[in-house]
């Protein structure tokens, strides 16, 4: 689903107007992977403009959203489509805590804490602009997974830096029940870690892969996809 489908979609929905309104299109592309989940809490990796955050308070109302945007310009918008109900912190994700460079991109939602590769650029026709001083900290030392309640998701989407990110955040996994990452079969990222090592890592942390969408395919290459990870029942 492009972007004009996913806005033709949004506008006969009047629950989506107030973000359209702001320039924000909900991601409903995403709905087929939680056909049959009920989420009381949500953890928005990545969060941008709240195209995943306003999709996710739609479809459960009553969870708890804890949105990550380092970038400042997104990140308003963010506020205001999720009319301050939302959880919003202002720093990237690692492995570490520090201060990092975000590589921006001329689409500001492809910006990445890796530089654009030559693969991405060509694809998605864009070009890097520029590099800014982000925060970065680890998501195991801004949240405490006994403060998570009932199921949760954790939804992640920062453009190469998923294992990372992930590895930053193993004292948490415990608590989360199921895992939404976008993931790369190719590298669109100098230095990126592939889907294939993503899953291996989460393989370990009890987690198996349950599905795949929104998978971005240039003639028989699978590029990137969304994959869907639950937590193995003991």
């Amino acid at each position: 689903m492009n972007r004009f489908q996913k806005g033709l979609s949004a506008l006969v929905r009047p629950v989506f107007w107030p973000a359209l309104i702001r320039g924000v299109v909900p991601g409903i592309e995403h709905g087929a992977a939680f056909e049959h989940h009920v989420f009381s809490t949500v953890i928005d990796i990545g969060a941008n403009k709240g195209q995943f955050a306003v999709f996710a308070q739609r479809r459960w109302p009553g969870a708890r959203l804890i949105c990550f945007e380092p970038l400042p310009g997104p990140r308003s918008r963010l506020y205001a489509v999720t009319g301050g109900c939302a959880e919003i912190h202002a720093c990237a994700l690692g492995e570490g805590d520090s201060e990092a460079s975000m590589h921006l991109a001329s689409r500001v939602d492809s910006s990445s804490l890796l530089p654009l590769g030559d693969t991405q650029k060509r694809l998605f026709a864009m070009d890097e602009t520029g590099q800014v001083t982000v925060p970065m900290r680890r998501l195991d030392a801004v949240l405490d997974g006994q403060d998570l309640v009932g199921p949760t998701l954790l939804k992640i989407d920062v453009q190469g830096f998923e294992y990372e990110t992930l590895k930053g955040a193993v004292a948490l996994l415990d608590f989360i029940n199921v895992i939404y990452v976008e993931a790369s079969y190719v590298e669109l990222y100098a230095g990126q870690k592939l889907a294939n090592d993503v899953a291996a890592l989460l393989e370990v942390a009890g987690f198996t892969e349950t599905g795949r969408f929104n998978v971005c395919v240039e003639g028989s290459q699978d590029i990137q996809a969304d994959l869907l990870f639950e937590k193995m029942q003991s």
